[in-house]
């Protein structure tokens, strides 16, 4: 089972608490929850990769690259803005193996509750 760290941004603030959520399920592997928060026509922006269309290659991407769950998910700020929202934070793949993490969310509405666009971020958290 998954260790997750929360954020202390999200306070009283629905949207940042979904922004937390979608960001923990994307880093979980989690596709059940991933695939409620995002829409059909979803886009996933991982800069220097082709961009993946909808939802049925957004959530195969997300199990084939978390095909193990991750010992430790740390998210340092969970944040929204109108139609976007960001989180950031640490995700611990193995002993000693951690990667850094920034999703970028476009929402597709006003209300906030759907992503129609992720850009997603790694490096390497070599300590």
């Amino acid at each position: 089972m998954t260790k997750v760290v929360a954020s202390k941004d999200c306070g009283n603030s629905p949207k940042n608490l979904f922004v937390q959520t979608l960001a923990i399920s994307t880093e979980k592997g989690d596709g059940v929850e991933f695939d409620r928060c995002v829409v059909d026509d979803i886009a996933w922006v991982h800069p220097g990769r082709p961009i993946l269309l909808g939802r049925v290659a957004a959530s195969g991407l997300l199990r084939l690259v978390r095909s193990q769950a991750p010992v430790k998910i740390e998210v340092e700020h969970a944040i929204s803005h109108g139609k976007a929202g960001a989180a950031n934070g640490t995700v611990h793949l193995a002993p000693g193996e951690r990667l850094r993490f920034c999703h970028v969310f476009e929402f597709a509405n006003a209300k906030g509750d759907r992503v129609a666009r992720i850009t997603s971020f790694y490096a390497d958290d070599a300590r």
